[in-house]
């Protein structure tokens, strides 16, 4: 009988204690997701010719597709992967980079005002409204500005940063709407929004309250409980503590513990009507195939994959294919005269 119940409350023990650590790692993955770090890196350029650059091969030097490298106000643009040899790759550059540890970039731009193409001097016909994610602020939407400007379009970057819970805050979607009606009052006939990862879930918030003519959600966040299941699933955490940071960040008085004190009211994109195109990743954890599929199952929603990017870096993996992509997208949406 001792012996039973010894092993009973060893049994009860164990289960409250593993209870109380699978909260505790939901809370923190509920607070990565609402204030996540920047991700920084850096890159080994050991030798470099005009045409080609040789780098230590690391997790972010060995993705396909276009990058930069920063140093000492310097940017220098990386290409396409030529070759992996052993713990070194070689990559596409356009004239010879110095050799020594770079900053790794894959932003591409520090102000619109390193985007190519120019602004129109006024509000344009045909407008576009960028937002961008939890983590990286305004540099993020950069990398979307220049297709835009080449179709001769305007456009307003929505900065979230001061918010509490940045594009995930109610107020995002209030900044959204008035930055439409601003450019509707000075003249825009057609408005787009193009918002970046949670940006782009407060975009569909905004356009369900707001006319536009359309969205383009990039690496778009179609759910919270989703993105949280695909965190904890890429770094090997029981599914449980998912769901559980999901609750959290959704809860009145628990969502303290994320380090918020208010919690995420709008978690799953609302359903809608407004013509829409998602672009997204195969290789994102945090972007579920079966969320992308049941939008694109959906009247006027079309989903454009990309195979290697990981969050948010589907213009990095293939840049010419990305602006393609959102230009036919902007021929429907928005024709320009």
């Amino acid at each position: 009988m001792t012996g039973t119940r010894t092993t009973v409350l060893g049994t009860t023990i164990g289960t409250a204690v593993g209870t109380a650590g699978s909260i505790a790692l939901a809370a923190l993955v509920a607070r990565r997701l609402l204030a996540p770090a920047p991700y920084r890196a850096t890159a080994t350029v050991r030798s470099s010719t005009r045409t080609e650059a040789l780098l230590d091969a690391t997790r972010d030097t060995r993705l396909p597709g276009t990058y930069g490298l920063q140093r000492s106000g310097r940017r220098e643009r990386i290409g396409t992967v030529l070759g992996v040899d052993g713990d070194a790759v070689r990559r596409a550059v356009s004239e010879p980079v110095d050799p020594g540890v770079w900053e790794w970039d894959a932003l591409m731009a520090d102000s619109p005002d390193d985007v190519p193409g120019e602004e129109p001097a006024t509000t344009a016909r045909t407008h576009v409204v960028h937002v961008h994610g939890q983590s990286l602020g305004p540099r993020q939407v950069l990398r979307g500005l220049a297709v835009w400007r080449s179709l001769g379009a305007s456009n307003t970057i929505v900065d979230t940063t001061d918010l509490p819970l940045r594009s995930l805050d109610p107020a995002a979607a209030d900044r959204i709407v008035a930055a439409v009606r601003a450019a509707r009052a000075d003249g825009a006939e057609r408005v787009v929004l193009q918002g970046w990862s949670a940006g782009a879930l407060a975009c569909a918030v905004a356009a369900d309250r707001e006319h536009v003519d359309g969205i383009v959600g990039v690496a778009p966040l179609l759910s919270m409980a989703s993105a949280l299941r695909g965190a904890v699933r890429a770094a090997h955490l029981p599914s449980v503590v998912g769901s559980l940071a999901a609750r959290t960040a959704s809860t009145p008085l628990v969502c303290r513990l994320a380090g918020t004190n208010d919690p995420v009211a709008v978690t799953t994109w609302p359903d809608r009507t407004t013509p829409t195109l998602l672009l997204h990743s195969t290789a994102d954890a945090l972007v579920s195939a079966d969320d992308v599929a049941a939008q694109a199952a959906r009247a006027g929603v079309t989903a454009v994959a990309f195979r290697t990017a990981p969050h948010t870096l589907e213009w990095n993996e293939d840049p010419a294919r990305w602006e393609d992509t959102v230009r036919r997208f902007a021929a429907e949406v928005a024709p320009t005269p």
